[in-house]
């Protein structure tokens, strides 16, 4: 194993939730608007979930949390992957869901180093705030269905707290995870300085066994991650505030796709037999704990650095923020299922060959923001300039082992470096008419400009599938005017009606060198929404609910080239998405809540997709499902808490959550895409959750994820029709405890 890992570092371095509403609505603060509210002042619609619930029911990764907030979408490991609303055509297009630490963006605008999911632990952040619908206006480009922002906690000069907490689990038929976690804050000189400091380690029980000769291994699919944050805070002034902060987390994993936190890629055995097959998914039932494959891994660090200044002019509020951003993404995954059919022949291949594919993704990123905002009785107002200088680069290398693991062919080597450069204006004004009803208007001019440098190395025998070697040099640039309009009428304190008109965009940009055109456009969407939200029963029944429809043109979409089976992007037609989304929370007395959410989301095709003479193009006609997006998808939760004695107090709880049928991605029209199209089926989740708090500062959680051991799945990918199917299914029961102490 070691050796057979040094080959890929060496080569590849040659190659260049209902929670939502679980407090008091009055205590619920957000940023989704760049200042802080009540969500119940806020005409968007956000779902706030704490770390503290993260942590209590081991929920520590998106893939674990999608499915609690409404019209979220998880369809695998990259940020391209995640979409709300229904907004996605799924692979590997440009992200359609912005992510970003407090208010800075992480990861990439656009898909050059094939950005991974940042899962940032509970122990690192206080919460993640989810927008839904376009929010290009406030936070600029790639947010065509929403947002989520992990939102930190700020260091407090008055008051000396902390907490330390650790955990222990296991997963049917596997081996045990551990967790640690903590934080303080020290006020250095009260009311002036003060620093903030938290950390974690954890590591996810492992229960995959793989089969393949010579590499034999019970528990092989392992995840172990750290990192930490330190944030300093200085008053300088009464009126001036300075905030810096550093923030780390390494990921390493083994047989694992880093985002699936041990439910690594599994191959249908059945459909590489007959290549017509229709997937039903009973082929990957026969046992979902088995691998047959070569090792592979993953190395991935995330970090951030940025400082932030406060100053209250008296008459505004100026805020600046700075910020230098890094991923490093290294992963070395089996891939004979894509390419072993077409560089075998191509190499007389010895029987029982593997392909692996190492993919090293990196991305540099430095921003700054400026704005300057006021709040009074009649308006409010904020004006912003933004400044974004992205340098990514993905290198990827092939290479050929032989049943023993020894390397035998390095059929190609690739890097991509691409540069990404963005200036933004914005602005945003609400005018109240009356003390109930106001109107808000907003908008914001962006212009990009790009630059990507492909350079190849094609092995001889292999330049009849991808070509000779080659250096590739595209520019590309690009601008975009993003708006909205949002009134809202106050019924009364607690309870808001809004309506909301907002547009976003996502950049294009230069395509790779097996495209048929060099680059692919922009696409954008407009969103028309109203809602209502705010307790219907005071201190009893609190209700979030929305109806949408977002209208999107030029629709960004991955094409798979069937004779080489690499990616590249191009533009389609037209699509919408419509639906309904509700989120409450029922308290009938103090001591128990039941809290839940559906989502209704209807995404089609509104108009056939292009096609163009003597070009593989995707198959798609009005009508036709958009991929990876449930119909219907729900959880309810219900909670009660008792007293035990004047010093011991305690809850029990349990969740159920409904996800429906989704639809695989678009079919190309290659005539060798002879896998049709499929549908990803239903599954159900029920968790149970329990625990005793002492003395009001020691706590003992314990939780059971996926109780019935449901077999649901969670990801699943032809490449377009193209190649073999493969599956990512639910984590199997995981049973566990945490015990906490604040002080």
């Amino acid at each position: 194993m070691k050796s057979y890992k040094a080959i890929i570092l060496g080569t590849s371095i040659i190659a260049g939730a209902p929670a939502a509403y679980a407090q008091s609505s009055d205590t619920i603060v957000v940023t989704a608007q760049k200042r802080e509210e009540r969500l119940l002042d806020v005409p968007v619609p956000v779902t706030a979930v704490s770390a503290e619930d993260l942590a209590q029911k081991n929920l520590v990764q998106l893939k674990d949390v999608y499915n609690r907030i409404p019209g979220f979408q998880y369809g695998g490991p990259r940020a391209a992957d995640l979409s709300l609303r229904g907004i996605t055509t799924g692979g590997q297009t440009n992200p359609t869901l912005a992510i970003l630490i407090d208010d800075i963006p992480f990861g990439g605008v656009t898909n050059a180093s094939q950005p991974v999911i940042p899962d940032f632990d509970p122990g690192t952040v206080d919460r993640i705030e989810v927008l839904r619908g376009p929010q290009g206006t406030l936070y600029g480009a790639s947010s065509l269905g929403g947002l989520i922002k992990y939102v930190t906690r700020e260091p407090s000069t008055t008051d000396f707290y902390g907490r330390m907490e650790v955990g222990a689990n296991t997963v049917k038929d596997g081996e045990m995870g551990y967790s640690a976690r903590g934080s303080v804050n020290v006020p250095i000189a009260e009311d002036l300085a003060a620093i903030s400091v938290s950390g974690f380690y954890r590591t996810d029980p492992a229960y995959l066994d793989n089969v393949r000769a010579g590499f034999e291994e019970e528990d092989v699919n392992e995840r172990e991650s750290w990192g930490g944050r330190v944030a300093l805070r200085m008053n300088l002034s009464e009126n001036l505030k300075v905030t810096l902060s550093a923030l780390r987390q390494e990921v390493n994993t083994e047989y694992s796709d880093l985002s699936f936190s041990s439910g690594a890629i599994r191959v249908c055995p059945q459909c590489s037999v007959d290549p017509t097959t229709v997937t039903t998914f009973d082929p990957f039932y026969d046992d979902l704990t088995t691998l047959s494959t070569l090792p592979s891994f993953g190395d991935q660090t995330f970090a951030l650095y940025s400082g932030r200044i406060d100053w209250d002019l008296d008459w505004a509020q100026l805020t600046s923020i700075t910020s230098w951003g890094k991923v490093d993404n290294l992963l070395s995954n089996d891939v004979t299922a894509v390419f072993g059919g077409l560089l075998g022949g191509l190499y007389s291949a010895p029987p029982g060959f593997a392909v692996t594919i190492a993919n090293g993704g990196s991305s540099e990123k430095l921003t700054q923001e400026i704005r300057l905002g006021s709040q009074s009785e009649r308006f409010d107002w904020l004006v912003g300039f933004f400044y974004m200088d992205e340098d990514a680069t993905l290198e990827q290398t092939l290479f050929m082992f032989d049943a023993g693991g020894s390397l035998f062919a390095t059929p190609y080597i690739g890097a991509g470096p691409q540069s990404y450069k963005e200036y933004a204006g914005f602005a945003s004004a609400t005018y109240h008419v009356t003390d109930k009803f106001d109107i808000q208007v907003g908008g914001r001019f962006a212009k990009n400009k790009q630059s990507s440098d492909e350079q190849t190395i094609i092995d001889g025998p292999a330049e009849a599938a991808f070509g000779p070697s080659s250096s590739v040099t595209t520019p590309s640039k690009d601008d975009a005017f993003t708006w909205l309009v949002s009134p809202s009428y106050h019924f009364t304190p607690d309870i808001m009606g809004y309506a909301r008109i907002a547009s976003g965009y996502r950049p294009g940009g230069p395509n790779t060198s097996v495209a048929p055109e060099t680059s692919f456009g922009s696409d954008s969407v407009i969103n028309y929404e109203v809602g209502l939200k705010g307790e219907i029963v005071p201190d009893q029944l609190t209700v979030d609910m929305s109806v949408f429809q977002i209208d999107w043109k030029d629709i960004q979409l991955q094409n798979t080239n069937s004779v080489n089976q690499f990616t590249y992007l191009t533009n389609g037609g037209k699509a919408r998405s419509r639906g309904v989304e509700v989120a409450a929370v029922w308290t009938p007395f103090e001591t128990f809540d039941i809290s839940g959410n559906i989502a209704y989301t209807d995404a089609e095709l509104t108009e056939d997709l292009p096609t163009f003479v003597g070009v593989d193009t995707l198959e798609g006609f009005k009508g036709d499902q958009l991929p990876f997006s449930a119909k219907w998808a729900g959880t309810v939760s219900a909670r009660k808490s008792f007293e035990l004695s004047s010093d011991l107090s305690g809850y029990f709880g349990l969740s159920y959550t409904y996800v429906g049928d989704r639809q695989s991605a678009f079919k190309t029209n290659a005539p060798a895409a002879t896998r049709p199209r499929f549908t990803l089926p239903s599954y159900n989740l029920l968790d149970l959750q329990a625990g005793l708090e002492f003395q009001e500062v020691w706590t003992l959680n314990f939780y059971v994820r996926n109780l019935t051991n449901e077999e649901g799945v969670v990801a699943a990918n032809n490449r377009n029709g193209t190649n073999v199917p493969t599956v990512v299914f639910t984590q199997p029961r995981l049973i566990g405890f945490t015990l906490s102490r604040d002080f």
